[in-house]
């Protein structure tokens, strides 16, 4: 019996066939979700098997990149090493992921797309056979009972699971063999920004070339597979012991299984299409090896996550206000006004999307409206229904805007926006690499493990489009969107001979989708692998935690932003366990405090004027309230200073709040 800590088995990446069966990665029939395009007569919410790949991906003669079709994953296997003379061995592998195809990740009205696009059985409703399962958390045995090896206490493997359905607000059929609409954000069976089935096949795909790349396993190895070479496994299948031998320090535990830490170190953002690519991904990686646990064992891999408001796989604005600031730097730039003023390119998108669309501005959503729609197999408007990939069309006349639009803060004053955001990302990337190549400087973590043979991150195209624009001006266009499925992987190359092309002793290899790039870092020459220190001096001075000193903003707030910092703060507050009590605490204390000193000051006021109309004459009325407010301020009081002060405006507010700004 496994140690097992509670549970929380997302959606339709867990299967239980049987009471005794391992909690593994789920089967088809318990994934995620049909990409249904409408809602039908009745619907049958049992788990149903995966399109088949003949019926997707048909209803257009051609795709775009960014849908990822299986064609398309096909070509993103990693390559094997081409300078075969070089001596190395590799030793870690770090890999960003994009999730795989989606819903929309937002609904009516603020995700506008075209007219007719939410009125649209086709377009406008959202059925996903969702299936999500969740243990009870473990009861510990009772003291004694069982034990691993080490003499730690097992805990109980639960008995029973909770499938959970997202069709509470589906409402049911009505006499006329119709059915009403559902009271979920995209009027059907799916969460907004689902991971979809075809998202599923793309991040087994993944998984599967991972483990062409960087396992070996014997005759199960086919001879294009990179792993076929001795230096790029990093398992290898057909040996015992599968440490490193000729490196100095341990990286991962061979005494571990391989998808337990700390030979894997999987990292997420709490978004569900996220934490599923990259638990999909695992089980095309280590599918054989997780079988293999047994009928009564559980195979348990640890994901690491964070609230999703404060997380940092992608730029946040939010936590660092410089971020944004940066960002809005960008679009307020010469260039960028020019461009989208001016450009043939703008001026032609602006055209087409108001005469032949009837759409005054190009909506911010237009490129996501457009890509879930045909990489969905759903209908694009009539206008925008001619993409055949030479360029020339207006779904990519119409999609090139957008991405340049949206894109253009990434690369803009030499990425400074992009460098900054994910400093703190590169920093958890960098952390395992330098306890490799720099041991004596970087020892071991603070949790006391070795560095990770493998480092899983799981984020979106807004993670590793700003990662990619870090890395120098070639790496990256900055016009190219990051497809469904993307990876990006640095590999670690211990150099094993004196070669003078590597100082340090170690190499890296950059490659994107399959296609090596290392070639286009600043530093590096033409060859696939370059010296780590390149790599080191290029990201590690912005690597770091989000700072006061790098987040303050360098524009004072206005009355405007303020209220929207109280605004957020408020919405923060109430989403936290306890925080509408909190305010409603200090409203409380809030009037209570008013209420007293608003007594305290009409009370004197009423004691004075009792004063006046009792002894004094109305003459000596005004002379003597007078000297009451002096002494009550300080006594004697400079008046030239207070003169002197009021007609300079000193303690006037010349930022006055607009009321019609509050509204």
């Amino acid at each position: 019996m496994m140690l097992l800590q509670p549970l929380l088995l997302l959606g339709s990446l867990l299967s239980h066939s049987q009471a005794a069966r391992p909690l593994m990665l789920s089967t088809p029939q318990h994934a995620v979700a049909s990409d249904t395009n409408a809602i039908s007569q009745s619907i049958n919410l049992d788990p149903d098997p995966f399109p088949e790949e003949d019926k997707t991906y048909t209803k257009y003669e051609h795709y775009p990149p960014y849908c990822s079709t299986p064609q398309e994953m096909e070509k993103r296997a990693m390559p094997p090493l081409s300078d075969l003379n070089i001596q190395t061995q590799l030793v870690h592998v770090t890999a960003l992921i994009r999730h795989g195809s989606r819903t929309p990740f937002s609904g009516a009205p603020s995700y506008k797309c075209w007219n007719g696009y939410w009125e649209s059985l086709d377009t406008g409703v959202w059925n996903c056979d969702l299936l999500t399962y969740m243990s009870p958390p473990a009861t510990t045995k009772e003291k004694g009972k069982e034990v691993d090896e080490h003499g730690n206490l097992l805990d109980e493997e639960p008995d029973f699971l909770f499938e959970k359905r997202y069709d509470a607000l589906l409402s049911k059929q009505t006499t006329d063999g119709g059915l009403m609409e559902s009271g979920n954000i995209l009027n059907g069976t799916c969460q907004m920004g689902q991971l979809l089935a075809r998202g599923y096949e793309q991040e087994l795909s993944n998984g599967k070339h991972l483990r062409q790349a960087y396992f070996y396993d014997g005759d199960k190895t086919a001879d294009e597979h990179a792993a076929a070479d001795p230096r790029m496994r990093l398992w290898d299948l057909t040996k015992d012991d599968n440490s490193i031998p000729s490196h100095a320090s341990q990286i991962g535990d061979p005494t571990k299984e391989m998808f337990q830490e700390p030979n894997l170190k999987y990292r997420a953002d709490d978004e569900q299409r996220t934490l599923m690519s990259g638990q999909v991904l695992l089980r095309g990686l280590f599918g054989p090896e997780l079988a293999a646990t047994g009928d009564d064992e559980t195979a348990v891999i640890k994901l690491h996550t964070a609230d999703y408001t404060v997380d940092v796989l992608t730029p946040n604005g939010k936590v660092c206000p410089r971020v944004e600031e940066l960002r809005n730097e960008a679009y307020e730039s010469d260039e960028y006004k020019s461009w989208v003023q001016s450009s043939i390119e703008a001026k032609t998108t602006k055209s087409l999307m108001k005469d032949e669309m009837g759409i005054d501005e190009v909506p911010e959503v237009i490129l996501d409206c457009m890509m879930t729609t045909i990489c969905t197999d759903r209908n694009l408007p009539d206008a925008l229904n001619d993409y055949d990939g030479t360029g020339g069309g207006n779904f990519e006349v119409v999609a090139d805007f957008a991405v340049n639009n949206f894109t253009f803060p990434y690369k803009y004053n030499g990425g400074a926006y992009s460098k900054l955001g994910m400093g703190p990302l590169w920093l958890e990337i960098m952390s395992n690499i330098l306890q490799i190549v720099d041991a004596n400087h970087h020892p071991t973590s603070s949790s006391g493990m070795p560095p990770p043979k493998l480092a899983l991150f799981s984020g979106h195209d807004t993670t590793l489009m700003p990662i990619l624009a870090t890395l120098g001006e070639q790496v990256w266009s900055g016009k190219v969107w990051s497809p469904y499925a993307s990876m990006l992987q640095i590999e670690i190359h211990e150099v094993l001979d004196n070669d003078q092309r590597y100082p340090s002793g170690y190499a890296f290899r950059l490659i994107y989708n399959g296609n090596v790039l290392t070639s286009k870092m600043d530093e590096c020459s033409a060859a696939e692998l370059c010296d780590v220190q390149v790599l080191v001096k290029q990201v590690m001075s912005f690597a770091s935690e989000y700072e006061d000193v790098n987040c303050a903003t360098k524009v004072q707030p206005t009355g405007e932003s303020k209220m929207g910092e109280m605004k957020d703060v408020t919405v923060n507050l109430l989403s936290t366990p306890g925080g509408a009590f909190t305010i409603l605490a200090l409203v409380v204390f809030s009037m209570t405090l008013g209420s007293v000193a608003t007594c305290f000051i009409m009370r004197r006021r009423l004691r004075r004027e009792y004063k006046y109309a009792d002894t004094l004459t109305l003459a000596e009325l005004s002379m003597s309230a007078l000297d009451d407010d002096e002494n009550d301020i300080s006594g004697d009081v400079d008046r030239s200073r207070i003169e002197s002060a009021v007609s300079s405006g000193i303690g006037l507010d010349e930022n006055t709040i607009d009321e019609n700004s509050l509204i």
